[in-house]
């Protein structure tokens, strides 16, 4: 009998700025108490994606740092995490689909998040990139063509209310800001690893 072949994933390269542990929890409660969401429909493991490349870049290695960012909460606005999802449409229903908090252009922690997209887009090759446009501030050389800092919150199943602006609401009235103490880049060439998995502060 053949052997079976090893399945291996493809290459990435992530940048992932980690939320705190106790700033998770206090965004769990909200949640679950304030917002009536189900425990298991909350995500875990909260991050936001930095940066993202296909392609092994020259220099750059897994790395782990302890970083003090935070994002203030009057500048983020729930949506859908699925293409136009910032914009409330018919046929994107927020309960069955997972649900993030994004990032406003005007947040306070915008400058330190784009110093640490800079710090790795500005690494990419002719090589890296290939047929495609380079990574820049605002735009992707890899996945998703535009670039919204977000953190996903929910999963499929929530229940939460159509209308997001309700739980944006709550969520705005009652966390302070959203703390991130953790930033790594994260390299991963095999089946052995899953983005979303790390360490946080």
């Amino acid at each position: 009998m053949p052997a079976k072949q090893r399945i291996t994933r493809p290459y990435r390269i992530f940048g992932l700025l980690w939320v705190t542990r106790r700033c998770e929890a206090q965004i769990s409660s909200l949640l679950s108490g304030e917002c009536g969401i189900p425990e298991e429909a909350i995500q875990g493991g909260l991050h936001l994606t930095v940066y993202e490349s296909r392609r092994p870049i020259p220099g750059v290695i897994p790395v782990r740092q302890s970083v003090k960012v935070a994002a203030d909460i009057a500048e983020t606005r729930f949506m859908v995490l699925a293409p136009g999802g910032e914009n409330p449409r018919p046929e994107l229903e927020p309960t069955r689909r997972s649900v993030g908090i994004r990032l406003t252009r005007r947040n306070q922690a915008i400058d330190p998040i784009l110093g640490l997209r800079r710090n790795l887009y500005t690494r990419e090759t002719t090589e890296v990139t290939k047929n495609r446009k380079a990574t820049t501030d605002w735009t992707n050389a890899f996945g998703a063509r535009h670039y919204q800092p977000h953190i996903k919150l929910l999963r499929p199943g929530s229940g939460v209310d159509r209308d997001l602006t309700k739980i944006g609401e709550v969520f705005r009235d009652r966390m302070g800001q959203i703390d991130f103490g953790k930033f790594e880049i994260r390299v991963l060439n095999d089946d052995r690893h899953r983005h979303g998995k790390g360490v946080r502060s």
